[in-house]
């Protein structure tokens, strides 16, 4: 019984990650946008987008630097073609099995609108 307990409490541990919410945001951007001549609520907008930036750890390696939320809000904008984000919700994770593989990240979803007329 003892065993099956070790076994399942260390398995749990070994594969665990972690996730967490930084916020739900009710306009974001980083780009320098003037709203105030603009009716946010009346513009058309691509609904659910997410942007990311990840990255992978193989062994103990990182496959690129830091991950960054600038670069998972320029991740959405792009994709939604747009330059503001609205009803955004900011997420984190990060999980990792020891000296195989893991994952670490930002998430941004939210409705994207493109304020600029070029």
């Amino acid at each position: 019984m003892s065993y099956r307990l070790c076994t399942a409490v260390l398995s749990t541990l070994l594969l665990s990650g972690c996730v967490v919410h930084h916020g739900d945001f009710t306009v974001l951007s980083n780009k320098l946008v003037r709203l105030s001549d603009f009716n946010v609520s009346k513009a058309e907008r691509q609904k659910g987008v997410e942007g990311t930036d990840q990255l992978h750890i193989i062994i103990l390696f990182p496959t690129k630097g830091n991950t960054t939320l600038e670069e998972a809000v320029d991740d959405a904008l792009a994709k939604g073609g747009g330059d503001v984000m609205t009803d955004a919700t900011v997420r984190r994770w990060f999980w990792y099995i020891p000296y195989i593989y893991g994952q670490e990240g930002w998430s941004v979803t939210g409705d994207v609108i493109k304020t600029r007329r070029n």
